[in-house]
């Protein structure tokens, strides 16, 4: 006899219009947005998981005929965010391909000019120090590449593995994750405080990197609190020279969220020369928080979301003028 397996949540495939049935069963209005242009939306542009997620932003009635309701909640505004939301990822991601670049650059740039180190010791004492699942996870990593078009000569040309590369062609074969964790090996090698610090906070740009490319969803979870992970004190005290009061960067920074973000435009404003990179980056913010401010006019009597675009918009003109 087959055992019958309850799913937890199930829930069913609903047709567009269904789609849009459901969101007014639970207080969204199309006001702001037309049921016809809803629908053309939910149809052409996105799909339904994706923009209702930004509900979560609102809060609902409790009790009487409308309980669980939404509290002015329009299509229009799940629109406007999930247009934000592309908005910010594609403004923050370049701020990682910057990052990462300019990590990379000091990596090489050190190691370089510090006496009787050598980049083959490097690479061979870093594969020597790892344990032996972390070892065959890197040499897999690398031969993986062995048939990319972009590195497999790199591979093929030092073809003894990881520990016979010198370091600056092992950092072309490693993804950012293993990255960091060379760059802190170096850091931790040479005794240098900062780069271990820089470390840390390249794992927070690593995340929103993620994030970015894989097109997650963002502002859809910064209401939440968690406090576990205290903030950088480098970065708390930016903000406060950034003229935002203890009570505002004390709230932020307990959404991991929005501690990833500030911490990655922090990285990039301390961690990129002077050059294209920031220029390209204060511009493409520039829109951004544009886009930001016109969302504080749009969003409704909402503080989560209305405080969230204030706080990002005053990072921007404070680091990237």
């Amino acid at each position: 006899m087959e055992e019958t397996v309850l799913i937890k949540d199930h829930k069913p495939l609903l047709t567009v219009e269904q789609q849009i049935e459901h969101l007014k069963s639970k207080g969204v209005t199309f006001e702001l947005c037309s049921e016809e242009d809803a629908a053309e939306y939910l149809s052409e542009r996105t799909y339904f998981f994706k923009v209702a997620a930004y509900r979560s932003l609102f809060e609902k009635r409790v009790g009487g005929p409308r309980d669980g309701q939404y509290i002015d909640l329009d299509f229009g505004h799940l629109r406007a965010l999930a247009s934000l939301d592309r908005d910010l990822r594609y403004a923050l991601l370049p701020l990682t391909l910057d990052v990462e670049h300019a990590a990379r650059t000091k990596l090489v740039r050190i190691a370089t000019e510090r006496d009787g180190e050598d980049g083959y010791a490097l690479s061979r004492d870093y594969m020597a120090g790892l344990n032996h699942n972390e070892r065959r996870r890197r040499e897999g990593e690398v031969n993986m590449m062995g048939n990319d078009l972009f590195c497999g000569d790199l591979v093929r040309k030092y073809g003894g593995g990881p520990a016979e590369m010198p370091i600056w062609v092992l950092m072309e074969l490693f993804s950012f994750g293993s990255f960091i964790d060379l760059y802190l090996f170096c850091a931790e090698r040479w005794g240098d405080r900062e780069m271990v610090h820089e470390h840390y906070m390249l794992r927070q740009a690593k995340s929103v990197r993620n994030a970015c490319a894989h097109s997650s969803d963002v502002l859809n979870g910064v209401a939440v609190v968690d406090a576990r992970i205290g903030a950088d004190a480098a970065v708390t005290r930016a903000l406060a020279e950034a003229g935002l009061s203890h009570r505002v960067r004390t709230a932020k920074m307990k959404n991991p969220r929005i501690r990833q973000i500030t911490t990655l435009m922090y990285l990039h404003a301390q961690l990129v020369p002077e050059g294209s990179g920031k220029k390209n980056a204060a511009s493409n913010l520039a829109g951004l928080e544009k886009r930001l401010l016109e969302m504080s006019d749009f969003a409704p009597a909402n503080d989560v979301v209305r405080s969230t675009v204030a706080f990002l918009a005053k990072l921007i003109d404070n680091w990237f003028r």
